[in-house]
């Protein structure tokens, strides 16, 4: 898990990796480092990261399925569970909502790190055969 003083390699809008006007790879750190670190690991199923199985929300899982109070409260606790892990992230902060529309799960997650006063934001889209994150 990625911890607050990181530096990691800057990835696009896609989740994909970039590369700066001289070739090179551009880096981020910090509190930007840590958030897109929780957003790979919204996107991941726990035991894909070889040397982290903890690693993933597991939304995979939920793929297809029917709107049931059951499925609403496993997709929240286990967004809950997985943000409370950040020590930098106030628990306080953390809210979750989740909508159904026809085939698709839309989860909304907003939370504050210690440090900030703007809530981040998180929107992950579980569709039909994906899970996504879009831009919040």
């Amino acid at each position: 898990m990625t911890g607050l003083y990181d530096t990691d390699i800057r990835l696009d809008d896609e989740w994909q990796l970039t590369q700066a006007a001289d070739g090179d790879a551009p880096l981020c750190s910090g509190l930007d480092s840590l958030y897109q670190n929780i957003v790979l690991e919204a996107i991941t199923q726990p035991g894909d990261l070889f040397y982290d199985p903890e690693f993933g929300w597991g939304l995979y899982d939920f793929i297809q399925s029917e709107d049931s109070e059951l499925t609403r409260l496993e997709i929240t606790q286990r967004a809950r569970s997985k943000l409370q892990k950040r020590e930098v992230i106030l628990p306080d902060s953390i809210e979750i909502s989740i909508d159904f529309n026809d085939d698709v799960i839309m989860l909304r997650c907003s939370f504050h790190f210690g440090e900030e006063s703007e809530a981040r934001k998180l929107n992950v889209v579980i569709g039909a055969v994906s899970v996504e994150v879009i831009a919040a």
